[in-house]
């Protein structure tokens, strides 16, 4: 939860889908070695993104 003075709120859902892409791309990209534009590629169609999501999300070469 974000607090800021008097500014309270949770997270966003994009937030949320947008750290949980990072971090399952990393971890695979850690364990595996599937180049990192195909894990980017995999995930992004198996999470089915919002459309805000994937327009907040990094590119693939921010996460290389």
């Amino acid at each position: 939860m974000n607090i800021k003075g008097d500014h309270c709120h949770p997270p966003e859902p994009e937030e949320i889908q947008i750290r949980t892409f990072k971090q399952v791309v990393k971890t695979r990209a850690i364990s595996e070695s599937t180049p990192i534009p195909q894990i980017y590629d995999e995930e992004a169609v198996r999470m089915d993104l919002s459309t805000l999501s994937i327009a907040a999300l990094p590119s693939q070469r921010e996460l290389s």
